[in-house]
């Protein structure tokens, strides 16, 4: 069934990070005492080290997957409002403040916007 095989990729994944995880531990000098001689990591050091790995490894795959895309529809706003804004301006000032121009304001410029028309949320006392 569908949950079986998201719960087998998940323990795949594991073990495939964990594998590679220990192989670099290995590979990058920080094996154990029995392993590498006396300058080797002891039991102890060694697994610590895998753990920091591993988890660097676990944490690199959940930064590399998308951001969930946000579907909230736009609430609508009333044709007799729309028409009571001057929409050349509201352009033009979009258009100062996308610097891309790819239709888009990043949040940088979207807070200077903000804070240049006065009406930026400032935070209370």
């Amino acid at each position: 069934d569908a949950e079986a095989k998201k719960v087998h990729a998940f323990v795949s994944n594991f073990n495939e990070t964990l594998r590679l995880a220990l192989h670099n531990t290995f590979r990058y000098g920080q094996g154990t005492r029995d392993m590498c001689g006396p300058t080797g990591f002891t039991t102890e050091d060694f697994v610590a080290k895998v753990a920091w790995r591993l988890d660097r490894y676990l944490q690199q795959q959940v930064e590399e997957q998308a951001p969930p895309e946000l579907s909230e529809e736009d609430l609508p706003v009333p044709a007799n409002k729309i028409t009571a804004f001057d929409q050349k301006a509201i352009l033009q000032l979009f258009e100062k403040y996308d610097k891309s121009g790819e239709g888009k304001i990043d949040f940088k410029n979207f807070s200077k916007m903000l804070m240049k028309m006065g009406v930026a949320p400032t935070k209370s006392s």
